[in-house]
């Protein structure tokens, strides 16, 4: 007797689409960075501190002032995943979201000096956010040197730029909404005019129009550029990061140089980078490197339009000076470049075709050409300027502020300038295996800071 097959189990019933999680597709320009690999990844790493706070006070800060600013219509993103379905990434706004689960006590709950801190948040800088749930989180230490408290923040890049993300920081203190009347705190962008004026730029239309025609240009002599080969771009890397910063800086110095030799802060800013490393080459290699190649996010956002969460920047590849250059060389070669940058269509063509590649291709041919192009470079450098008042969180005083910029493909090393307050302060991020100690390139950019200053800094 044949024997009958029973019956399949009946199917679930499907969900109706008033009950599924709300989805939208992850823009290009934000899923360039859901590319994250063992030795890097695409995440923001920074710490602030503060005067002591509870962590209860911090949740219920971050809950009113941006989960549920603008009835969360504001900053979305801090309550939605990212889900790949058939391939694609869409953003998913998460039921169950709990802001527990993103501002948590670290493990260590009281350091007592910087250099455990530093040591800490290296330790985590090359840890994988979880991905089923929001990507970014807050851990929070009770206890820092001189009754402080201190918070790690990790935001994978994709959910926005820095443009988009400092503003979204200081929301969370106390003075927002002087700062906003006075126009202090959203920064401008990466690249900031100085007092000299440059010859007129192209109008935007102007740069649309002449974008295409320069574009192939452009993308072929990125293409054939030979990568940067020496001890900080070649070797391999190991995937575990270290982070240091500087002393602060006076901003007032900074100016006054900018004025002497007719520059801009970011100018002053980017020598000092490229003389300190010209020294740290010189201490740590015996050598003298010429030159290196460094990415540089550059806003192109419209001015008219509200900053909104998102990433709306093109990497622009710079060349700092080394070699043998006087700090008045480096920054007169790096004020050339920078302006005709700024009044150029190379960022408009960067952008476009990034978004190009990643609206044509499929995502690992698309990622293998970008990461082609990124790795001409040994460092991403980004400098964003910041509130210069004083801001207090919950009533406490912010007492300190720096981030660390993520690197991809093969880059191992990234610095980050932020202004803040009236001095400015540079972070290094780096990958173990290049830089052992970070202590030696920290040093090196003071030395230059200081050497700017008594030469130039009246």
């Amino acid at each position: 007797m044949a024997r009958v097959a029973p019956p399949p189990p009946p199917r679930p019933p499907r969900a109706s689409r008033a009950s599924r999680p709300r989805r939208e597709p992850v823009a290009p320009n934000d899923g360039v960075w859901l590319q994250d690999s063992p030795t890097n990844l695409m995440v923001i790493n920074a710490v602030y501190t503060t005067d002591h706070i509870t962590l209860d006070a911090v949740r219920e800060i971050f809950q009113r002032r941006v989960i549920e600013a603008g009835e969360g219509e504001k900053y979305p993103r801090f309550t939605k995943r990212v889900v790949k379905v058939r391939g694609r990434n869409y953003w998913e706004e998460v039921p169950d979201f709990d802001i527990a689960r993103h501002i948590f006590p670290a493990p260590l709950q009281s350091f007592t000096n910087t250099a455990e801190l530093q040591d800490y948040i290296g330790s985590v800088a090359d840890a994988p956010l979880p991905r089923d749930r929001p990507l970014w989180q807050i851990q929070y230490v009770e206890h820092i040197e001189d009754d402080g408290s201190a918070f790690i923040i990790r935001v994978h890049h994709c959910m926005g730029d820095g443009i988009a993300m400092v503003p979204i920081l200081f929301a969370l203190m106390d003075e927002r909404e002087r700062m906003e009347q006075t126009g202090e705190l959203l920064p401008s962008g990466a690249l900031k005019a100085g007092s000299s004026q440059p010859a007129r730029s192209l109008t935007g239309f102007q740069k649309l129009v002449m974008a295409p025609l320069v574009g192939p240009f452009i993308l072929i002599q990125r293409l054939i550029w030979k990568a940067d080969r020496h001890l900080l771009h070649g070797p391999k890397m190991s995937g575990r990061k270290r982070v240091a910063w500087t002393r602060p800086l006076d901003l007032g110095v900074i100016k006054a140089v900018k004025n002497r030799l007719d520059a801009t802060v970011n100018d002053v800013l980017m020598g000092t980078v490229a003389g300190g490393f010209a020294r740290y080459f010189a201490r740590v290699a015996g050598a003298v490197v010429p030159m290196v190649r460094v990415s540089m996010p550059m806003n192109v956002r419209d001015p008219r339009l509200l900053v909104k969460m998102e990433n709306k920047f093109a990497a622009v590849l710079l060349d700092l000076p080394l070699g043998s250059h006087t700090a008045r060389e480096r920054i007169q070669r790096i004020k050339q470049k920078m302006d005709a940058m700024k009044k150029g269509v190379e960022p408009i063509v960067i952008y476009g075709v990034v978004n190009a590649l990643l609206y044509t291709l499929p995502a690992a041919v698309s990622r293998t050409l970008i990461d082609f192009l990124a790795n001409k470079c040994t460092m991403v450098v980004t400098n964003v300027p910041g509130p210069q008042g004083e801001l207090t969180l919950g009533g406490r005083r912010l007492r300190h502020f720096m981030f660390w910029v993520p690197q991809r493909a093969d880059i191992g090393v990234g610095v980050s300038i932020l202004s803040f307050g009236g001095r400015v302060q540079i972070g290094v991020i780096a990958d173990l295996h290049l830089v052992p100690d970070l202590a030696h390139v920290i040093a090196a950019l003071e030395e230059e800071f200081e050497a700017i200053k008594a030469e130039h800094g009246g």
